[in-house]
């Protein structure tokens, strides 16, 4: 099977959508495939209906068992089933501010077999019992791979037949991207560029509790964000969101910061005023710390400083100040570092 990054991903998924396929995306634990899925539905305005098959029973997708009044007799009572509340059927009316749901069936491939038989219906038939889907309803599913040492339970193929299926991959070019949109400390984003295989590492066989993983290396921002420095405590913090391994690797790799001049001092005097490093490591700090400061006030004493650094980092510096700031895109000073090095880098 094709392997696909999150951006491949996200268009495929909205192409399905669209057309009325449902999409089953694998992955290994904490990779974010939750997450493009309900990014999806806010750029589309959907309300989310997040169901665990993982934790669900046949009723959860068929009905309640219950009873209602014979139509041609009042006296007796007729076998039916209810539509659980959190399933939107033909005769809902739509949310309030939005223009339709998501099913989203996450865990898919964790439930029962009997669960299983009821979510085939759902999704082939779009029905509950009887009760057809509303059909501004989109449904998708998720899950783990078996080899993850994850729950998962092998599906017929009636099912499997049924669904539109995609394995996720890592990128770190990718999350980089979207790490820069989304605030995440830019010690953790230098260190991924340095080591980008610590971004996932996920070993089934480890008996430690955590891993670095998208995920968990979102939670390790919200750790450091507010510490300069990284002393022990930290990073026995660090160690509960992304094991003891990559807390260590970050520690380490932060005291690097110590040995470089701080962001005021390059500002200060952007074009003799600092030591330009000659380590990779120091010269992906840089290039993160300047990206990370820059500012429409600051842009032309920045790009003085990026334009000490090899071409290559003043490139990656730009990459990542266009996805934190995508407003300095059209600057004037970023526009003239273009067309003066637009022979090198296209």
């Amino acid at each position: 099977m094709f392997e696909v990054n999150a951006v491949e991903l996200q268009k495929a998924l909205i192409k399905d959508l669209k057309v009325g396929l449902t999409p089953m995306v694998a992955s290994s634990p904490g990779m974010g495939k939750s997450d493009i899925i309900r990014s999806i539905a806010k750029e589309f305005n959907l309300k989310v209906i997040d169901l665990r098959v993982s934790q669900c029973e046949p009723v959860d997708m068929q009905g309640y068992p219950g009873t209602i009044p014979d139509p041609n007799d009042p006296s007796l009572q007729r076998m039916t089933f209810h539509v659980p509340e959190y399933f939107p059927v033909e005769t809902d009316k739509i949310p309030d501010g939005k223009d339709g749901w998501l099913l989203f069936l996450d865990e898919f491939n964790s439930g029962n077999k009997q669960t299983e038989t009821a979510a085939y219906k759902l999704i082939l038939d779009r029905a509950v019992y009887m009760y057809k889907l509303h059909p501004r309803c989109l449904i998708a599913a998720a899950g783990n791979l078996t080899t993850d040492r994850a729950i998962v339970n092998t599906q017929s193929t009636a099912t499997t037949s049924r669904l539109n299926h995609y394995r996720m991959r890592i990128d770190h070019n990718v999350w980089i991207d979207w790490a820069n949109g989304h605030d995440i400390d830019h010690r953790i984003i230098s260190l991924i560029k340095f080591k980008p295989e610590l971004l996932h590492k996920f070993n089934p066989g480890s008996n430690e509790l955590t891993f670095p993983c998208p995920r968990t290396w979102e939670f390790a921002s919200k750790v450091i964000k507010t510490e300069d420095k990284i002393d022990r405590l930290t990073t026995i913090r660090l160690a509960g969101t992304v094991g003891e391994g990559a807390a260590v690797e970050l520690t380490t790799y932060s005291e690097i910061y110590q040995n470089l001049p701080t962001i005021e001092q390059i500002l200060t005097n952007p074009k003799s005023g600092w030591k330009v490093p000659k380590e990779p490591s120091e010269q992906y700090a840089v290039t993160t710390m300047l990206a990370h400061n820059c500012t429409e006030n600051n842009i032309d004493k920045i790009i003085v400083a990026i334009s000490r650094l090899p071409l290559d980092f003043q490139v990656i510096t730009f990459k990542d100040i266009y996805k934190r700031c995508p407003l300095l895109k059209g600057h004037a000073s970023i526009k003239e570092w273009i067309a003066k090095n637009s022979s090198i880098i296209f």
